[in-house]
């Protein structure tokens, strides 16, 4: 029997939501993995298109997506930026603010 479970913070499920914390912790994770992360303003950014994280997480919508990153980043958790070289290309790059990783960790941020 294959079982797949996702991690997520208690915490932050408990004061933001469940998609929340789901979504928070699968970029968290990201960033902590991504070899292509990049440090800019600050922050280390990850890049993924909304569609690659439902690939990941198949059981949350693009759309579902797109309002837990919403709120993450007007709750202050989650700085979301377009950035790249292409006016065509759309593709958010996802990095967690100072507010971010201090829910996310005890310590504050690792990068």
């Amino acid at each position: 029997m294959l079982f797949n479970y996702t991690q997520f913070n208690d915490e932050l499920a408990e004061k933001y939501g469940l998609k929340e914390a789901v979504l928070a912790s699968f970029l968290w994770d990201l960033i902590l993995r991504d070899d292509e992360a990049v440090y800019r303003y600050g922050k280390m950014w990850t890049r993924i298109s909304q569609r690659g994280i439902s690939m990941h997480l198949p059981y949350m919508s693009e759309r579902v997506i797109s309002r837990a990153a919403r709120k993450l980043r007007d709750k202050g958790i989650l700085a979301i930026e377009k950035i790249n070289d292409s006016k065509f290309d759309h593709t958010y790059s996802y990095a967690f603010t100072e507010f971010g990783c201090d829910l996310m960790i005890d310590e504050g941020c690792l990068f």
